[in-house]
């Protein structure tokens, strides 16, 4: 068991005490001893001095022993609260970085909602290139031209956000060697466009779980033709 340096120099110091102390006492009793008119009381004093610097010693052990147990408890008091400060530390910055990955969340969908709202004022658009009409093919094994009754039909789509709200649907179509541009080339629902039309009024559909579909039906029986459509909504 290792000792602290005071108390090694206080052992040292008390050792060194005693010993001096019995030195003398054994002088004096040998003293006393050749002198025989001593009574056998000095035999008995010397004997509870002896008990008296033992017992002293004993207890200046145990005051030593009670000390050092003070100090490792308080050493260990001393741990055991800065154990409880490291995890109170650690806690708290798993609160903060916690608190910190909520504020950045915040920010992103905040962040993402603007985007989408910046989307939904510009428009998301839909565009389906179709073939020219083929036709139906004669007895004879020709072609015939194309009627409105052999027209190819697709539904015209643009994604949104599910939630989204439309508030406007634009609709556009040219022929593919077309040199208009898609601003003068907007059209109405129903309106007849040359051998082409947007049918009826739009529709929604799912898309994901989180997005969902703005479509508007198209037909058309004549040259290759491109049908757009332009979804304008609110987040």
């Amino acid at each position: 068991m290792g000792f602290s340096e005071p108390v090694l120099a206080a052992m040292i110091g008390a050792t060194a005490t005693v010993g001096a102390a019995i030195f003398q006492l054994v002088i004096h009793w040998r003293k006393q001893s050749g002198d025989r008119r001593v009574s056998k009381g000095g035999f008995r004093s010397l004997l509870w001095m002896v008990t008296l610097m033992l017992a002293c010693g004993v207890g200046g052990f145990a005051y030593s022993e009670y000390l050092g147990q003070a100090r490792r408890d308080d050493a260990d008091q001393l741990r055991r609260e800065l154990q409880q400060q490291v995890a109170t530390l650690v806690s708290s910055t798993a609160k903060l970085e916690q608190l910190g990955l909520n504020a950045q969340s915040a920010a992103n969908a905040q962040a993402r909602q603007a985007e989408e709202r910046r989307r939904g004022a510009e428009g998301v658009e839909g565009v389906v290139q179709l073939p020219a009409c083929k036709g139906r093919t004669a007895s004879s094994g020709e072609r015939t031209a194309c009627a409105e009754g052999d027209a190819q039909r697709v539904a015209v789509c643009a994604i949104i956000p599910a939630g989204a709200q439309v508030t406007e649907v634009q609709l556009y179509t040219r022929q593919d060697d077309s040199p208009q541009p898609w601003s003068e080339s907007r059209v109405e629902a129903s309106q007849d466009a040359g051998k082409a039309r947007f049918l009826d009024a739009s529709f929604e559909r799912a898309h994901t779980d989180g997005s969902k579909e703005v479509c508007f039906n198209f037909a058309h029986w004549g040259a290759g033709r491109t049908a757009r459509i332009l979804v304008r909504y609110n987040i």
